[in-house]
């Protein structure tokens, strides 16, 4: 059989390698990610903050911008001002896809050990755990609401599939079965009995949700152009993505019996990716290159698509997967 990719890559460094031809990197719908050794908040004050957004608001973030040259991520927890940017991680490998738990802990995943695993850290960086430990490829975690337990997306059994285990790594189960497909993304609803996923089972990626067993998988999007990444509103009933369907990336949201869908951004010929809900449902997280530069930067919005606050501002970088702190 052909080999099956991870997910689309709409837009890729000239480095980056796809993540299911390379276990050393971290990849998803638009970039990678590097690294880990604990730097206890290292402060970083290159960006200029926006004086937008709320400081009292965080958010954790993946960031090249330490290293130019290999353009390995680490990550790094900001203002939704732009102020106080933290340095978390540094290592030899990619940290990427990071995601805060209601228990103030943050799950990421890192190839510093060689291939793609989930890790979980204090929200100071202190305390690394190892969560998963094979030869394949373990990403893209997302904490139940009550941080209990991890849902996250791996090939270990061949082709990627979704899997929940607990937050200390034990007790690891696989919740879908599809063998001639890709199954990733997964993201867990706010009251915990559901759990959203893109897969192509049906083609294009597409988002379908499911129980939280792995039961009764319902497809919510239907489009020519691939549907990825979701993130639920705190009510439940909402969900945004980012999807190709009108030609470029952007970020859109809709209802969760699939009415209601809205555009939340517009930049022809540039993209926006991988939304995140804040717990307040006031805003909601991008990274995008719509400002002109090659790099990608972080952004936010209202959650109707206004108000779009610039986060981070590093013309020599590229700060990606921005997650809201709960």
């Amino acid at each position: 059989m052909a080999t099956r990719r991870a997910s689309p890559e709409p837009r890729t460094r000239p480095t980056m390698t796809p993540l299911v031809h390379s276990s050393r990197r971290v990849f998803t719908a638009c970039c990678a990610a590097s690294s880990l050794v604990v730097l206890a908040a290292c402060n970083s004050s290159e960006d200029t903050p926006t004086g937008a957004g709320g400081s009292s608001s965080r958010l954790v973030f993946a960031s090249s911008r330490d290293d130019p040259v290999t353009f390995e991520f680490d990550l790094y927890t900001v203002n939704a001002d732009g102020s106080d940017v933290r340095r978390l991680t540094v290592s030899p490998g990619d940290d990427a896809e990071p995601t805060w738990s209601t228990k103030g802990r943050i799950a990421f995943t890192s190839s510093r050990d060689g291939n793609n695993e989930i890790y979980s850290m204090n929200a100071d960086g202190s305390d690394v755990q190892r969560l998963t430990n094979n030869t394949a490829n373990d990403q893209q975690p997302s904490w139940s609401p009550d941080g209990s337990r991890i849902a996250f997306a791996s090939d270990r059994d061949g082709n990627f599939e979704i899997y929940v285990m607990n937050a200390d790594g034990t007790n690891q189960v696989r919740l879908t079965t599809e063998p001639s497909s890709v199954e990733n993304g997964p993201r867990w609803s706010p009251d915990g009995s559901r759990i959203a996923f893109q897969s192509d089972r049906d083609g294009n990626f597409e988002i379908y949700m499911m129980n939280a067993n792995g039961t009764a998988p319902t497809r919510l999007t239907n489009s020519p152009g691939d549907d990825l990444f979701s993130s639920w509103a705190p009510t439940g009933q909402r969900f945004a993505f980012h999807s190709k369907r009108d030609g470029n990336f952007e970020i859109y949201a809709m209802n969760v019996d699939g009415t209601g869908l809205t555009r939340l951004t517009t930049v022809p010929g540039k993209n926006s990716y991988y939304p995140s809900w804040s717990s307040d449902g006031k805003r909601i997280a991008f990274h995008s290159d719509r400002d002109g530069n090659d790099n990608l930067e972080i952004y936010t919005m209202a959650d109707d698509g206004s108000d779009i606050v610039r986060v981070t501002n590093r013309p020599d970088a590229f700060d990606v997967f921005a997650a809201w702190r709960p």
